[in-house]
């Protein structure tokens, strides 16, 4: 009966070891949100063109708030520059208050080449509720935000979620 005992123990302890070692394999998905309007904006590119919301009408947007100092956003900047290099999805990213030459170096350093638009003041912060950084939006072509990720994208959970939303659509 003992060693029947200490059998299932082991087999409990290794079960629960495979159990966890799947679950990190496969993260869960992105929570599906309420579609809510965008909330437009004009602001400068680091390269002072003026850029809209409304430019990019018709198109699938990532708005992704970030900053030089938040060790999260410079993690994701690769993936993100990636995402924009695929074609499907417009990348934009809005600095945090940060100095335009912080910026540039920051973005020659890490070859950022999608769109930094630069945010002196916190409206535009305020307007999509980005009390921490990262943050990032997901706006549909018809002008939607479908997907609010806080705090750093999880790259496969980001992509299974494309695969499902995004690419479906960008081939019609």
């Amino acid at each position: 009966m003992r060693t029947t005992l200490v059998w299932l123990a082991l087999l409990l302890i290794i079960s629960a070891c495979n159990s966890r070692q799947n679950s990190a394999e496969a993260p869960p998905p992105l929570p599906p949100m309420t579609p809510e309007p965008i909330y437009n904006f004009t602001m400068e590119t680091l390269d002072g063109e003026t850029v809209s919301l409304e430019d990019f009408e018709g198109q699938w947007v990532l708005v992704n708030f970030w900053a030089t100092w938040c060790h999260p956003c410079v993690k994701e900047m690769p993936y993100l520059q990636r995402i924009a290099d695929e074609g499907e999805m417009v990348v934009l990213g809005v600095n945090f208050n940060e100095s335009p030459g912080a910026v540039e170096t920051f973005i020659e350093e890490h070859n950022i080449t999608f769109p930094i638009l630069m945010n002196p003041s916190d409206v535009v912060l305020t307007m999509y509720q980005a009390r921490s950084l990262p943050r990032t939006f997901v706006i549909t072509p018809d002008g939607t935000i479908v997907q609010r990720i806080i705090g750093e994208i999880v790259p496969e959970q980001f992509d299974a979620w494309r695969e499902q939303h995004v690419k479906p659509l960008a081939q019609n």
